[in-house]
């Protein structure tokens, strides 16, 4: 307690230093504090269900071990069955739309999934109101039954306590309410496995029919399961390679080379945003590593002035340890101070990153500060100010009390001064390799973000429009509806052009077919020819700018009783046909009708800015081999997009006002959504590396000027026996060259481990860039020569008569 007491008394009788090294410490820790909430709450914390360690998502996998893809229905049901190692196994399959129609205001369209009856019992969620699925009601005819989430009950259906057991029309269809969610519940994974969305609104039972049941062909269902109590992820693994093994023999057409993996789901839920977040968490450890160095220089040049009450204590009896005892005291009661008001920028710091989240962070709505942000942040400054304490003690340790008596000595001032300047050698090697992460990061998504989608960005508006399938039962009736919107939409002031489109670029939906060419050789058994599929109606390549590079677009003729038409993308045309014109050649997916090739258009990034082009199929509406009853109408304006909105509800609502519209969005604000990511990290990046960058500066600046301090009589000898105030210039600016110098070699070879390590969260730069190495080292070689000729510049004009009197 007198080493606190005593501690407080000098941070109180040093106001300078103790404010300058509390807002180094608070800086440094607060921002390692805002980014571990982040890790903690997407990476760290347990899922949200019982025992989530032992849930694991299953897939079909390719040869490769690479490709993960969705299950047939047919192999689930086989793997249900044959699998001994887990507990239960559940399927989701995330495509149903609803509209929720009869209830007061707008038809409301809900993200719906179907789902096995124990799918809830799996994942260990209780029910708030009602009940789970019953087995009975997983077969058709019996599953017109529904579970709402929370916000689905409460806002939609004004949550009345008695939902239980009420009817709802969902697709013109009454369905049964058995239940409600919890309103903490969410079903975690990653948006892009459900086709853009993590949330879902209504649960109803999967109910497959005899037919999907013996489908191997057709790969839509997202498997769950539970390991048994006691089984390893190696042993289910082994089981599943067995089982595999045994489809492809007895089902070789469709199962061939076709392997099960396992996948945990919090493993499953992070794949993507894993590196970026460890990435960023070891560069705020780097930051506070500066502030550390930083902070004990602080402590360095304090030591000089206290080198005699530390003598004196010694020479009163003092031992060594109790003197390192009162000097770490009061360095982590300097962190605890810094961590106090660390963690109060932590919390500002996340209220304001709240926005500005990537919208496909997952576990977004779990950020915050928590018990274990609190621990984390007690612990790091405890640790904080052991290791910026390590270096006076020391340096106090080292001391001769007997020559610190005298009154001229200079005690230990060259080891003072190689510690000083090792520390902030330190620094100015960790500031470089943050900026040149910083750099490559923002390089890459400067071109990034000037990659061409293929489409036109300006003046588009885009929205969701969902049909009823009970109200829209063919491709006939769809196609009808569309026609009459697009008619109404293009004669609407303000309108350029329009079309419809069931998969938008960047929207995260996305589909595909196997396909065949006619006249050349098949493939071996059940192996296919991929291609995404996308149905689009006439007007649409105009409307959003994909230009077309042979043949025709689709014309209003191209309809449900016209000869079958295809148009493919450039990388089509490019990997099936190389130099031969496509057009007028034929192919065939889905039902067994061959389509004929009328055009070729421009590649288009529909999976994002940094995705592989891959092979496209464009289908008119009309001839789709899918119900398509989910679409988005795309629209070219001459004003402002957003000002034809009512337009558009309007045109919609006077054709059927059952139709719910949504997602309004213009095409800027997709393209801007999709690189949320890439956008995030190289944000925080910057300011990481830019505060490393002002943090190192400062530590120059002061270890220069305590070495002009310590070599004023030297300098003004020097000068008195007819050195120029260039000469002493040089010679100072000499030494600080030298530190820079040694900084520089380590910070970059420090920065080629970061480059490899961040290596695949580039896009179009390499991780070795020249000119970013390069460009980056002469940044910091200026800001600390700038940093380090203040005080250099200040020794060259010292009086040699005030330098000789120094002492």
């Amino acid at each position: 307690m007198n080493d606190l007491k005593f501690a407080f008394r000098q941070l109180l009788k040093n106001p300078g230093f103790t404010a300058v090294a509390v807002l180094t410490l608070a800086l440094g820790i607060g921002a390692n504090t805002a980014i571990f909430s982040v890790c903690e709450a997407v990476l760290l914390k347990p899922l949200p269900y019982s025992d989530p360690n032992r849930i694991f998502m299953l897939w079909e996998r390719q040869p490769s071990g690479e490709t993960l893809n969705l299950v047939a229905p047919a192999n689930f049901i086989d793997w249900r069955e044959q699998s001994r190692s887990f507990q239960e196994m559940a399927a989701i399959n995330p495509n149903p739309d609803f509209v929720l129609t009869g209830q007061q205001g707008e038809p409301a369209r809900l993200s719906g999934a179907a789902v096995s009856p124990n799918l809830f019992s799996l994942l260990g969620t209780r029910i708030t109101f009602g009940r789970d699925f019953l087995e009975e009601e997983d077969r058709p005819g019996r599953d017109r039954v529904a579970i709402l989430s929370h916000s689905t009950w409460l806002h939609h259906l004004g949550g009345q306590p008695d939902i239980v057991g009420k009817d709802i029309t969902l697709n013109d269809i009454s369905y049964t309410v058995v239940g409600v969610l919890p309103p903490d519940f969410e079903f975690v994974s990653k948006a892009s496995d459900f086709g853009g969305r993590n949330q879902f609104d209504v649960w109803v039972p999967l109910a497959l029919n005899n037919r999907e049941k013996l489908q191997r062909n057709t790969h839509f269902l997202r498997v769950f399961g539970r390991l048994k109590p006691g089984v390893t992820l190696t042993q289910a693994q082994a089981e599943l390679d067995v089982m595999a093994a045994n489809l492809a023999l007895l089902y070789p057409e469709w199962n061939n080379k076709t392997g099960i993996a396992a996948v945990p789901l919090l493993g499953q839920v992070t794949t993507n945003i894993r590196t970026a977040l460890g990435t960023l968490l070891g560069a705020v450890g780097l930051v506070l590593l500066i502030a550390c160095a930083n902070v004990a220089n602080l402590l360095l040049g304090r030591a000089a002035a206290r080198q005699k009450e530390m003598a004196l204590r010694v020479a009163l009896g003092a031992s060594r340890l109790r003197l390192g005892q009162q000097l770490l005291t009061e360095s982590v009661l300097l962190a605890i101070v810094g961590g106090s008001m660390g963690l109060f920028l932590a919390s500002a710091a996340i209220r304001v990153l709240a926005p500005y989240l990537p919208a496909d962070l997952p576990r977004a709505s779990g950020i915050g500060v928590d018990v274990r942000v609190l621990a984390f942040t007690g612990l790091i400054s405890l640790a904080t100010g052991i290791l910026f304490g390590l270096a006076p003690m020391f340096q106090a340790q080292r001391a001769n009390p007997n020559e610190a008596l005298k009154q001229g000595g200079r005690i230990a001032s060259g080891i003072r001064s190689r510690m000083r300047s090792g520390l902030v050698v330190g620094q100015l090697a960790i500031a470089l390799v943050l900026l040149i992460g910083a750099g490559l990061m923002a390089k890459s998504f400067w071109t990034l973000l000037h990659v061409s989608p293929g489409f036109r960005v300006e003046q588009i508006l885009t929205a969701r429009l969902t049909l009823s399938r009970s109200r829209y039962p063919d491709a006939r009736r769809i196609a009808a509806f569309q026609r009459e919107l697009l008619e109404r939409v293009r004669n609407t002031p303000g309108v350029q052009s329009a079309g419809l489109t069931a998969y938008l670029p960047l929207s995260g939906t996305d589909n595909g077919w196997g396909f065949v060419i006619e006249g050349r050789p098949a493939l071996r058994t059940g192996e296919y020819e991929m291609a995404k599929y996308r149905p689009v109606s006439p007007g649409y390549f105009e409307t959003i700018g994909i230009p077309l590079l042979r043949g025709r677009a689709f014309i209003s003729a191209d309809n449900e009783d016209a000869p079958f038409a295809v148009v493919i993308n450039e990388s089509m045309a490019r990997i099936y046909w190389g130099q031969e014109n496509p057009v007028g050649q034929r192919l065939q997916f889905g039902p067994p009708i061959w389509r004929t090739v009328i055009g070729v258009v421009g590649d288009v990034h529909h999976e994002g800015l940094d995705a592989e082009l891959r092979p496209e199929m464009y289908v008119p509406f009309a001839q789709s081999p899918n119900n398509e009853a989910r679409t988005t109408v795309v629209i070219r304006t001459t004003v402002n997009p957003t000002a034809v909105t009512v337009a558009l509800r309007k045109a919609v609502s006077t054709i059927d006002p059952a139709v719910p519209l949504d997602r309004v969005e213009t095409m800027e604000q997709l393209v801007s959504a999709s690189v949320g990511q890439p956008r995030f990290r190289t944000v925080l990046l910057a300011v990481f590396s830019m505060l490393a960058l002002v943090i190192a500066s400062i530590g120059i600046y002061g270890v220069m000027n305590y070495l002009v301090m310590q070599r004023t009589h030297e300098l003004g000898i020097r000068l008195a026996v007819g050195a120029t105030g260039g000469d002493v210039l040089r010679v100072v600016l000499g030494r600080a060259a030298m530190l820079i110098a040694v900084g520089l070699c380590l910070g970059l070879l420090g920065s080629v481990v970061l480059a490899r390590l961040i290596a695949r969260l580039l896009y179009g730069v390499t991780p070795l860039d020249p000119l970013t190495f390069a460009a980056v080292s002469l940044l910091l070689s200026a800001v600390a020569l700038f940093a380090s000729y203040i005080p250099t510049r200040r020794a060259s004009k010292i009086d040699p008569m005030v330098a000789l009197r120094y002492e």
